[in-house]
């Protein structure tokens, strides 16, 4: 038996002799991929009581499955009969061909049922939700409006329209499935109407530009009137324009030839003037101008909602996002209201997510849901607009909303997503609820360990819930809405992986961050063939993206290996979310405020360390990093600031510096004004401090973030005499380099992390 010592040699020997790891690992072709049955399924429903899908048995066989949801029951067919059971022709007439492939504008088509018998026809989205059904008559012609940007599919020449008999008898049901627009509600209609009253012609509307001149200022417009519905007040936007100061790129090498290309474009960046917007009213009756009462907005493009016959309520997040309000004007009695006015000593999430709104306007009564996290939580407060009562808490705990996806008005109910809901599980699972808006109750309408995807019945008294982890397959389940009983298990999808195949799923990861309480998650990919009673050691690459807008650490299954290019080499590749990153409590996340350097390494390195006790092959003396744009970012600044344990890093287009970056990412995470934080987390500022082995890469395109951040970064290395590797890629973008870079990103870590160790060994 050779020494360690030896075995090392032999490495580096193979390696001088020409033999890569990669070619070494690959050189009898790829193990054998695992598939996995039953990963998703579609499910038709044919009334409000009863669904079907098709589901794949353990010996490779199909079988259609047809659910009575009220019983929970299950009947079971072959798929054989169903593909052999009639096709009914839908016959087509009138207006342009539908085609495959998205509609460019809006068209009423008509279908003709040209059988001898009623026809019921579903339309099914790709989840599998029910959205539209039509009832055709023996003979007759139904017309459908179909609506820009959805898909309708042609079979055949004839462009009819087939589909699956289903026999629920009396009836018969044809099933297609298509992309479809979720049918116009009450809500969208308004919007709609709202925007044909955007018409220049309209009663008062020379008599309020000529009331507000400009003429003055060419910078200074009157924009996007809007009429109250009682048309007494014309509204409008005083818009003073702030043109941005431009920002370059360079062409190099334009297809087709020629000479060098300089594009420019407007870029604000964090402190830059921006649009002012302010209100401005007339009076149709009284033919004046009205005075607004409210501050000018001075970030995002306002909007302008009716409240009533001509009240208005207008939302303004101030530039700095550390205040936001909620304003209700009477523009008839001059009287301006604010029902929601929060402030922070950090920030308001407000822009680039999170993906329940910050006020939620009700249809049917004078009300609005305002989401914050002024208790610590992200939840949902109700505010009556006519009462001007205190908000009160419509949901409450230690627990997140991490979205609201519908809203009962009837029934005062809401659908929700939760976070950090079940404290035995995984925090970042999502979870669906159902709450009473008056009553504050609870119905758990999902319970398993898992993060999951829903599917409502057509009248949502049903939900069909899949929950999975990246190392569990999705467990596919129908309950009943009003009290969250499962009702059946329809299917538990299946990993069938070959005998001889080494492809292993990621191993999940939680371990305590910095304060020695917070539970930090994460995974960990092991290379194929990994063997955890083995004295081996691999060196570790960890993926990061500390981007503050979201969480990052993937938490669903997949059948594909994950990071495989990497695990292939011999690497162990982990994914973490330290704190700074969302999904978490308010407490979590401020750890990003003027703060974006932290990137939550103390957790990240922590929890490595406790997960090298547990997995000794980790080698924390070989430990590199990789990320892309904020995560590009992140990578760099692991060298600069914690060079004494990341060993080596490669940064592709990263925002290197905050003041040079959009205002609208960074303002939000950094706040205004532009002061000495940002310095402290500029990569740029601090290039002096690097550690270890660095590659810079970037396109010369970027239009995300601009080269130049890369290239000063470049600067300011050379200026400090440091070592590193850069490469611009000619005609690229915002990425992580494509095939080329991700090629040299991977030589980059077998040079610096496998072969210099070896090569240190034999020394």
């Amino acid at each position: 038996m050779c020494s360690h010592r030896a075995a090392q040699a032999m490495i580096l020997m193979a390696l001088l002799c020409g033999f890569s790891f990669a070619s070494a690992a690959m050189a009898d072709g790829p193990p054998p991929t695992p598939r996995t049955i039953n990963d998703r399924l579609t499910v038709r429903w044919t009334d409000d009581d009863h669904c079907w899908f098709s589901r794949e048995t353990s010996d490779g066989d199909k079988e259609i499955v047809r659910v009575d949801a009220a019983s929970g029951t299950m009947t079971i067919e072959s798929a054989a009969d169903l593909e052999a059971s009639p096709k009914v022709p839908l016959g087509f007439q009138g207006g342009p061909a539908p085609h495959s492939g998205p509609s460019d504008d809006e068209t009423e088509i008509e279908f003709v049922n040209r059988t001898e018998q009623p026809v019921q026809m579903f339309w099914i989205s790709t989840s599998g939700e029910r959205i539209a059904y039509a009832k055709i008559a023996a003979g007759k012609t139904h017309r459908q409006h179909t609506y820009a940007g959805h898909v309708w599919e042609s079979i055949g020449d004839d462009r009819k329209y087939y589909g699956n008999i289903v026999a629920d008898v009396p009836r018969t049901v044809v099933v297609i499935q298509q992309e479809f627009a979720i049918p116009e509600t009450k809500s969208t209609k308004k919007k709609r109407r709202r925007k044909n009253d955007k018409d220049p012609d309209q009663p008062g509307w020379k008599e309020l530009k000529a009331a507000v001149n400009t003429s003055d200022d060419p910078s200074v417009t009157i924009a996007d009137p809007q009429r109250s519905p009682d048309g007494r007040v014309l509204a409008a936007w005083k818009k003073t324009t702030a043109d941005p100061m431009p920002v370059y790129t360079i062409e190099s090498s334009p297809k087709g030839g020629g000479r060098v290309r300089l594009s420019e474009r407007g870029y604000r960046l964090p402190g830059d003037a921006m649009d002012q917007y302010e209100l401005v009213m007339w009076d149709v009756h009284d033919h004046e101008l009205i005075p607004a009462g409210i501050p000018v907005i001075d970030f995002g493009r306002p909007r302008i909602r009716w409240r009533g016959e001509h009240d208005l309520m207008i939302e303004k997040v101030d530039r700095g996002h550390q205040r936001f309000r909620l304003f209700v004007i009477d523009p008839i009695e001059h009287k301006v209201t604010t029902p929601i006015d929060e402030t922070t000593d950090t920030f308001i999430w407000s822009r680039h997510g999170p993906s329940v709104a910050t006020v939620t306007y009700m249809d049917d009564t004078d009300e609005v849901i305002f989401a914050t996290e002024q208790r610590g939580y992200r939840h949902l407060y109700l505010v009556d607009l006519s009462e001007q009562t205190p908000m009160r808490a419509i949901t409450a705990g230690d627990f997140l909303v991490r979205d609201l996806i519908h809203i009962d008005e009837q029934r005062r109910q809401l659908d929700l997503v939760v976070g950090e809901y079940h404290d035995d599980q995984d925090p970042y699972h999502r979870h669906l609820i159902r709450v009473g808006i008056d009553d504050g109750k609870v119905t758990n309408l999902t319970d398993g360990d898992g993060d999951h995807e829903f599917q409502f019945s057509p009248d949502r008294r049903y939900v069909i819930v899949n929950h999975s982890r990246v190392d569990s397959p999705p467990v596919h389940q129908l309950r009943r809405t009003d009290d969250g009983a499962l009702l059946a298990t329809l299917a538990e999808a299946k990993r069938v992986v070959p005998t001889d195949s080494t492809m292993s799923l990621p191993t999940r990861f939680v371990a305590k961050g910095r304060d020695g309480t917070t539970d930090i998650w994460g995974l960990i990919c092991f290379p194929n063939g990994y063997d955890p009673n083995s004295k081996k050691r691999y060196p570790v690459i960890e993926s990061i993206y500390a981007g503050p807008h979201d969480s990052h650490v993937p938490k669903r299954y997949r059948n594909a290996p994950w990071y495989s290019e990497m695990t292939s080499l011999g690497f162990i590749v982990v994914r973490i979310d330290g704190m700074g990153t969302a999904n978490r409590s308010k407490a979590f996340h401020d750890v990003c405020w003027h703060n974006l350097k932290d990137a939550g390494f103390p957790d990240r390195i922590a929890w490595m360390r406790q997960a090298a006790k547990q997995h000794p092959a980790m080698d924390l003396s070989r430990v590199g990093i990789y990320g892309t744009s904020a995560g590009g970012q992140n990578a760099c600044g692991a060298l600069l600031f914690h060079g004494d344990f990341y060993k080596a890093a490669v940064a592709s287009c990263g925002c290197h510096d905050n003041r040079m970056d959009k205002a609208s990412w960074n303002e939000q995470w950094m706040g205004v004004p532009v002061g000495p934080h940002y310095g402290r987390s500029s990569n740029i500022d601090n290039a002096a401090n690097l550690s270890g082995d660095l590659l810079l890469l970037v396109g010369e395109l970027d239009e995300n973030v601009p080269p130049e951040s890369t290239l000063r970064l470049v600067d300011a290395l050379i200026k400090a005499d440091k070592r590193f590797d850069f490469l611009m890629i000619p005609g690229m973008g915002h990425s992580d380099g494509g095939t080329y870079g991700r090629k040299r990103t991977r030589d980059f870590f077998v040079e610096k992390l496998i072969e210099k160790s070896a090569a240190a060994i034999t020394r």
